[in-house]
């Protein structure tokens, strides 16, 4: 007994540690299938044992400790977890538990996907949006009101014949090109890469500043009810989501409706086909169809009785790691890249796997010859999660370079990162090219990887100053290269010549500079002449920028080689212009913060913002210390409740109007 009751507190103890790294701090340290296991053993040990069940286990709690940087929303009723199925039997044993509350097994389900996502809670009064959360732990969610509200499927405003109060619940994804996209940009400015797009999509939500979120491309749907007022206009789940539609919010696409065997048809139809569709799913989600059946059943204080997760197997495969291999990227990080005996995992041929960085190298305990776990993580990037430590015999430690693998400098380490921090590298010189043509730099068309490593390797181009360089007859020397292709070639690097501050400065590769804090430091400083006169305080001041960033510009507008590409780039044609930024005239709205809430009968919603935020002033979702001005249309809501709370100044549509000038 002893003996099992030391194997729960430690299963306890580590679910707990995982729930926490996935939930509170978007870092899963395991993958879903280790982590379904240990879940799974746990639920079997309490089972046997009743009397050693701790009122903390994981089995009891929902989700995650809630951060101290959001205010608390409190979730009426609370958002409940999901039981697992994990096989065909579990799923079964659910049908049959549910016959046996019932009476009966003539049973109606809904089956849907299960979105791998952040689940979440809006709010909308007498159709106005008011307030979004996170689940947090299930009774106390985060406020992400305002980083919701920039979620383009998101409403302001519902449709038709809108509810006095709804609630309504679903989960926050991020397709894979949005995900490819921001890790691809991730990894150019030196940045850890998020693992999958569900800890993406997590990371973006819950960002401090909404701007951040804004600029990340996020989805949502919505496939659950909290309560609505007046009641009764739905009585099943298939009816709540005709409901949805109504409304303009966005149900589901995929469901279906029926008996047992048609839940397990769709089962195998999505387990097939899941790798079509452009998010991450991992299961089928099971609900009694009809809601005065699942009053009946009730729920657990965990999770209700009537619905069920039941899960795809992992999308996984075992091989063993040959050896390791070091890659270079544009700021210098060096990552570690698997080699494996070559494997099928999804009709895909996998031959290497990035292992991210040393520290997951020592968190894994991974040798070269070891036997590995690997999946597809996000059913594309090849990811190694776990060592089988029982196979493992003449295995090598995996030694991290001291030197660089492309051009022999010592290595610099900083924390789990190892850098190459010679600026004359030929692969930071190569990836350096690769990003400054890119689409998140200048985006000059037809200079792609290939054509560039020709031209990099026939010493024509080293630096990115030198494509401003490059002649016609320099392109018809690279083998396959026609009079067509190198017309457009010299055509599109003409049409880049002139180009505006903060096009340049994020197409120069800075480290920790992407698109958001180029345009943050252009408009503020506005000329390329003045950018290279602050010192690292000046720079600080400006908003957005902290103390990696400031530095990371500073060095580079004060490094000799950095300037004297700069000035070969000017030399060669390069016109940088100064930042263009549309000056507020003085008005009662510059610098403030206006929330709306009701209907305003001359302009939209999205046209009132517009405005304030073109007379200098920021539109805000949310009514806090910090709003200045609320304007209430007709049909307010609990945001003009709260202004009257908090004594912000209230405006009618009419005096609104007379203070813009539109009387």
């Amino acid at each position: 007994m002893e003996k099992v009751k030391k194997r729960y507190d430690e299963l306890v103890a580590l679910i707990k540690k995982y729930n926490y790294y996935y939930y509170t701090l978007d870092k899963p340290l395991v993958d879903d299938a280790t982590y379904d296991e240990l879940m799974k053993e746990l639920i079997r040990i309490e089972e046997q044992y009743p009397d050693i069940v701790r009122d903390d286990s994981p089995t009891k709690t929902v989700g995650a400790v809630i951060q101290t940087s959001f205010n608390e929303v409190r979730h009426d009723p609370p958002m409940l977890s999901l039981n697992n199925a994990m096989d065909e039997a579990d799923m079964n044993d659910f049908h049959e538990r549910c016959a046996k509350l019932l009476g009966t097994f003539d049973i109606e389900y809904c089956a849907e996907l299960k979105y791998d996502g952040l689940a979440v809670e809006l709010v909308y009064e007498n159709g106005i949006y008011i307030q979004g959360s996170t689940r947090g732990d299930g009774e106390v969610g985060e406020d992400v009101s305002e980083n919701i509200a920039t979620i383009k499927k998101v409403p302001a405003r519902l449709q038709g014949n809108v509810p006095e109060y709804i609630s309504v619940r679903g989960e926050v994804i991020m397709r894979h090109g949005e995900f490819e996209r921001l890790n691809e940009q991730r990894r150019q400015n030196g940045e850890p890469e998020f693992a999958n797009p569900r800890n993406a999509a997590a990371g973006s939500l819950r960002q401090l500043d909404p701007a951040v979120t804004a600029q990340r491309e996020l989805d949502i749907i919505l496939y659950g009810i909290g309560k609505m007022e007046p009641a009764g206009k739905v009585h099943t789940q298939s009816q709540l989501y005709e409901l949805f539609r109504q409304l303009g919010l966005p149900a589901p696409h995929y469901y279906t409706v029926g008996e047992l065997q048609d839940v397990k048809a769709f089962y195998t139809h999505w387990m097939e086909n899941r790798y079509t569709l452009d998010f991450d799913i991992d299961g089928v989600v099971v609900k009694i169809n009809r809601f005065n059946v699942r009053d009946t059943m009730g729920s657990t204080s965990k999770a209700p009785r009537w619905a069920i997760a039941w899960k795809f197997p992992a999308r996984e495969a075992i091989t063993v790691l040959k050896s390791v291999d070091y890659q270079v990227g544009r700021t210098g990080l060096i990552t570690p890249v698997a080699n494996l005996e070559p494997i099928n995992i999804g009709g895909v041929i996998v031959k290497r796997a990035t292992l991210h960085n040393f520290q997951e190298v020592k968190r894994l305990d991974i040798k070269i010859g070891d036997v590995v776990k690997v999946i597809r993580a996000g059913d594309v990037i090849p990811k190694v999660v776990e060592v089988l430590q029982d196979k493992r015999h003449d295995a090598k430690e995996i030694v991290p370079p001291q030197r660089c693998p492309a051009c022999n400098s010592v290595l610099q380490h900083e924390d789990i990162y190892i850098r190459c921090v010679n600026p004359s590298c030929p692969a930071k010189e190569y990836e350096t090219l690769c990003f400054f043509v890119s689409k998140d730099g200048m985006d000059i068309e037809y200079a792609g990887p290939e054509l560039l490593k020709r031209l990099y390797e026939q010493k024509k181009i080293k630096t990115i100053a030198d494509i401003y360089a490059l002649t016609r007859d320099d392109l018809l020397q690279v083998e396959r290269m026609g009079d067509k292709i190198v017309d457009k070639i010299i055509d599109s690097i003409n049409q880049r010549r002139e180009v505006s501050l903060s096009q340049f400065l994020r197409s120069l590769g800075i480290r920790n500079v992407g698109d958001h804090i180029a345009k943050v430091i252009a408009r503020h400083v506005r000329s390329l002449d003045k950018l290279q006169e602050l010192s690292p305080q000046e720079l600080m001041r400006i908003p957005e920028v902290g103390p990696g960033v400031a530095q990371s510009v500073y060095d580079y507008f004060h490094d000799e080689e950095s300037l004297k590409i700069i000035k070969t780039m000017l030399s060669n044609g390069v016109v940088v212009k100064d930042e263009v930024v549309e000056e507020a005239s003085e008005n009662p709205f510059k610098g403030k913060t206006v929330v709306f809430t009701g209907t305003l009968k001359s302009m939209s919603r999205q046209e009132a913002e517009s405005l304030i935020e073109s007379l200098g002033g920021k539109a805000s979702s949310s009514v806090s210390k910090k709003t200045d001005f609320v304007v209430a249309g007709t049909e307010a809501g609990s945001k003009l409740e709260k202004a009257q709370t908090l004594n912000v100044r209230i405006l009618s549509e009419e005096e609104f109007l007379k203070m813009v000038g539109r009387e």
